[in-house]
């Protein structure tokens, strides 16, 4: 019998929603950490290559940055973590629609419903082109995510802020505590000179400043700015 063994259906770990198809989220990212949570400026190139900055409140993009755009006209994003519900896996979601960002936030000032972190979102979509529409549903319960969504979030270690650099967000996190591993064993084996010559210990914080002197700044390091004010998650 001809039976072949089935193989994995490939997933992204960036969040797409297609026409017809329905996504069940948690959205786990949270202005109040802009390592799950940032808004930036997109714009894409001649070459279809995204390039993004950080939005400041109140500030347009920059004149670069509309330059490079194809249509002049680069788009405000939210980029944000999620845990999906039916393949139980850690995801990347960006959005622009005004369509799927307001009904996000009435949610979120609705005290009967609070913090999204808190229940399940339904994001639908039909139709393509200029005939795209989204749907965005709540549902109950209301309740914090159980254990076994952080601890998938947690594995994911994932770091929007590398976005600005054009790095990975997967893992990042999981890097960075690396490099402060690295800085540490250079704490205990790398002695700093005083004025009579003489080794005398130093501290993390003394490499880390050495380390920040002599190296070029990165892309990568920047943050999101805060959201608003009226904007609780």
């Amino acid at each position: 019998m001809f039976e072949p063994i089935p193989e994995p259906s490939l997933t992204s770990d960036y969040l797409k929603i297609k026409e017809n198809e329905k996504h069940r989220i948690r959205i786990m990212g949270t202005s109040k950490d802009p390592a799950t949570f940032i808004q930036g400026w997109e714009a894409w190139d001649q070459d279809n290559k995204p390039h993004r900055e950080p939005y400041e409140l109140g500030k347009p993009c920059s004149k670069q940055l509309k330059d490079i755009d194809r249509n002049a006209s680069p788009k405000l994003f939210w980029m944000f973590t999620v845990y999906h519900v039916d393949e139980e896996r850690a995801k990347v979601f960006q959005v622009t629609q005004r369509t799927i960002k307001d009904p996000i936030l009435a949610y979120s000032k609705n005290p009967k419903w609070g913090d999204p972190r808190s229940y399940i979102i339904e994001i639908g979509r039909t139709g393509s082109g200029m005939e795209t529409e989204y749907t965005v549903i709540a549902e109950p319960p209301i309740e914090p995510p159980d254990q076994k969504i952080i601890d998938v979030m947690n594995e994911a270690a994932i770091d929007l802020r590398v976005i600005f650099g054009d790095g990975n967000p997967f893992g990042a996190l999981t890097a960075a505590a690396g490099d402060q591993e690295d800085i540490k064993r250079k704490s205990q084996s790398v002695s700093l000179g005083d004025d009579e010559g003489i080794n005398k210990p130093v501290s993390a914080m003394d490499v880390l400043g050495k380390l920040r002197d002599n190296a070029p700044p990165a892309d990568d390091q920047e943050t999101a700015p805060p959201m608003g004010d009226d904007i609780p998650y």
